[in-house]
């Protein structure tokens, strides 16, 4: 076994011992159909728990920036650690280094397709479409820095295009799966699913279906027992980088990966 797959396990089994054990709990019986989930991200948690113990056979979409170890550090850096103090600037750029080293090393032997912020997301779509065909589900974490409720920030749209494509190959209406994770309960929540409709055009679709599947995560976030919402970006994001970034999520992009 190659050190990489034993790095891998033994994260598995630290991330173990921090989460609960989550059950996934959907609304309506799910059909075994390939389909791409939508869920929040909600810090590390939503990644993790969804790798741990969604039991869906799926690929994970996954920022290329976090499987790179040369961009890697400036992700790590601004999106992880929110490393814009001067103070600890220094302090803050080790990490970013350390993290560049591990992440990548653990995502390589993750079932992940990696997702670009330019002309290479078409690799992105070509990838999903094969693990659809090969009857694997998507999970996608979508959120962008624009905050919608306590519980969800508005999508990022452009994971949408991804269904037109799809049903030009394939002649298939794919379901788009709202789901709540929250590590409190223990619980992933899968509601009713919206479909790509090819009568409508793209425009109307984007909004229509990122609208439906935000008010959906937020709906099955309040209908748990009562328990701290954690957002996708903290407080502090906000504060460093808010009043520039949080309506312009492609700039945002742009400036990792241009680099300080």
């Amino acid at each position: 076994m190659k050190f990489g797959q034993v790095y891998n396990k033994i994260m598995h089994a630290i991330a173990r011992m921090v989460f609960p054990k989550a059950k996934t709990v959907f609304e309506i019986p799910f059909d075994n159909e390939p389909a791409v989930f939508v869920c929040n991200h909600s810090g590390i948690r939503g990644p993790v728990l969804m790798t741990l113990d969604f039991h869906v056979r799926h690929k994970t979409w996954t920022l290329s920036y976090a499987m790179d170890r040369k961009k890697a550090v400036n992700y790590a850096f601004h999106d992880i650690l929110v490393g814009d103090s001067r103070r600890f600037k220094g302090f803050y750029r080790f990490l970013s280094k350390v993290i560049s080293i591990a992440l990548p090393e653990l995502l390589k032997y993750e079932p992940v397709i990696p997702v670009y912020h330019d002309s290479n997301l078409i690799s992105t779509f070509k990838q999903s479409i094969k693990a659809l065909n090969d009857g694997e589900s998507l999970v996608i974490f979508a959120e962008s820095s624009e905050r919608y409720t306590e519980y969800i920030n508005r999508l990022q749209v452009g994971f949408i295009d991804f269904a037109r494509l799809y049903y030009r190959r394939s002649g298939k209406r794919i379901n788009f799966y709202p789901v709540y994770v929250e590590k409190k309960n223990a619980v992933i929540s899968v509601g009713k699913p919206i479909a790509y409709d090819p009568e409508i055009s793209m425009d109307e679709q984007r909004q229509r279906i990122a609208l439906y599947l935000c008010d959906n995560i937020d709906r099955l976030a309040r209908q748990l027992p009562p328990h701290t919402p954690m957002p996708f970006l903290s407080q502090k994001w906000y504060d460093a980088y808010g009043e520039r970034f949080e309506h312009d999520t492609a700039g945002y992009w742009q400036m990792i990966d241009q680099g300080d």
